[in-house]
């Protein structure tokens, strides 16, 4: 078991195993791309639409300015547009444009994308020859409809050209374990290992039953006894047991991903047929049933939002104060401004954090001469009056400044404005049980619960039962209260080290 624990690492999640190289995650698919789809399109019929009916008007090349800006004022115009947005909506959506299926990729979409800019030429061409008086009913709705499926479908395969050869260039390896033996696992097996365009790690399989190939065997990590211990360095799971011989296995192998923050995939075909069809209906992940242990909805797409606006704004603002904080740190003592330290972020994944450094140069070589001084009563070092921090970096300390580079890690995408503590991997190495790596369910944050409830004064068994208080109750609301007591936290510089 020791030699298989070595061999796993941080993982990054990223969408269920087996789903077709041209086709994107559903969560994606519903949080993001669709609603893009569909803002792209209506604005690309919209500039078809004015720019037929400048043309029609007699409007070109910048000619009567004047009877232009006109036409952009008119409230007349202003409603026409939104009527025709609602109706092409409403027809593209019909014709099965954002569904899942037809976004994730090209198969189909030119059929579907003719006949429904047919039905959206007609209503351009009558709103042209109403509004605008011109009479070439025809003539526009031919334009209309060849430049509109051309606009459309053009648009649809840079979408599908970034979604299949650039996209998979920013992704990691994603470290995976197989619940189950036999053929069953060894298809998912083979499916995982050949997938063309994510990036699978499979590190071993879990199961008692011996196995039908060498090659198989050979990656046998344990039985789903040892699982918790393997869970401890935060892979994903995905089960191939057989539904009907091994529910209660199943339920184990859940209940254990659940205490420890795991997602969970399983397949979705629980039965085996030789004539019948298996059929997907819109809105399941096709081949897997994803069992995610946090909210994934259109909040965090917000909370994103929130965390990019919130940094940007804060590096913008804090500028001059950087550089203050710059020049006191390089005039008292030696080594760079700012310190950099290996942490665990969503997922185990490693990344490196951002600090204003507080100490004297090199005092993490020093730190292990300083273990038997460790205040803090769980596996997390802490030293309140530490030897190494300097006379700014006690201040900075104190007043949480030296935290504020860490709005570059959110900007990256590697943390949130709140969330747990990132921790490095001194003190996660020192974790002994497992439901500890649920906290790395969530980004890490700039500030949390426990930022705002004393820092250092709290014990770590109370720390950690605030971050999962945290993940569990998580909301947008929550975020905005907790963003909002860490500033009178900070000021009073409460449990500062």
């Amino acid at each position: 078991m020791q030699a298989a624990q070595e061999k796993l690492t941080a993982v990054s999640v990223f969408p269920a195993p087996g789903e077709p190289y041209t086709r994107l995650p559903q969560a994606v698919v519903k949080g993001i791309i669709s609603p893009f789809c569909s803002v792209i399109d209506l604005a690309l019929l919209s500039v078809i639409l004015v720019y037929l009916a400048l043309s029609a008007s007699g409007i070109q090349h910048g000619d009567k300015l004047l009877d232009l800006l006109t036409i952009r004022l008119s409230v007349e115009h202003f409603a026409v547009v939104m009527m025709c947005w609602i109706i092409w909506r409403a027809t593209f959506g019909y014709c099965g444009l954002y569904t899942s299926q037809h976004v994730r990729s090209l198969e189909g979409v030119a059929g579907r994308l003719m006949l429904s800019t047919v039905l959206c030429a007609v209503i351009a061409g009558s709103v042209i020859a109403i509004s605008w008086h011109h009479g070439h009913f025809w003539r526009n709705t031919f334009l209309f409809w060849l430049l509109a499926n051309s606009g459309v479908l053009f648009l649809r395969v840079l979408l599908g050209g970034f979604q299949l050869h650039i996209r998979p260039h920013f992704r990691k390896t994603r470290n995976i374990v197989i619940v189950g033996g036999g053929p069953r696992a060894e298809r998912v097996y083979h499916d995982l290992t050949s997938h063309p365009e994510w990036k699978y790690k499979l590190l071993g399989f879990v199961e008692s039953r011996p196995f039908s190939t060498p090659e198989v065997t050979d990656r046998l990590l344990g039985q789903i006894s040892d699982l918790e211990d393997i869970l401890m360095r935060q892979v994903e799971v995905v089960i191939t047991l057989p539904m009907k011989s091994h529910y209660a296995a199943i339920e184990k192998v859940i209940e254990i991903c659940e205490r420890a923050g795991v997602q969970l995939q399983y397949c979705a075909d629980l039965f085996e047929t030789s004539i019948a069809k298996q059929v997907y209906s819109e809105g399941q992940d096709y081949r897997r049933v994803v069992l995610k242990m946090v909210h994934d909805d259109y909040r965090n797409h917000l909370k994103r939002a929130l965390d990019v606006t919130g940094a940007a704004l804060g590096l913008v603002l804090l500028s001059p104060l950087f550089l203050v904080v710059a020049i006191l740190i390089k005039k008292t003592s030696k080594g760079p401004v700012f310190f950099r330290q290996e942490r665990y972020g969503l997922n185990k994944r490693t990344f490196y954090i951002y600090k204003f450094r507080s100490m004297v140069e090199n005092a993490e070589a020093g730190q292990a001469a300083l273990e038997h001084m460790n205040q803090n009563s769980g596996p997390v070092f802490k030293i309140f009056a530490d030897p190494r921090i300097t006379k700014i970096g006690a201040f900075l300390r104190k007043t949480s400044i030296d935290e504020l580079p860490q709005l570059f890690n959110v900007l990256k995408g590697e943390m949130s404005l709140v969330g747990p503590r990132p921790l490095n991997t001194r003190d996660v190495g020192r974790f002994s049980e497992a439901w500890l790596m649920r906290r790395f369910s969530v980004k890490p944050g700039l500030t949390c619960l426990w930022q705002v409830s004393g820092r250092s004064n709290v014990s770590f068994d109370r720390w950690i039962a605030l971050d999962l208080h945290y993940i569990d109750h998580w909301s947008l609301l929550l975020d905005m209260k907790i963003l909002a007591m860490t500033f009178p936290a900070v000021i009073k510089g409460r449990g500062a080290a």
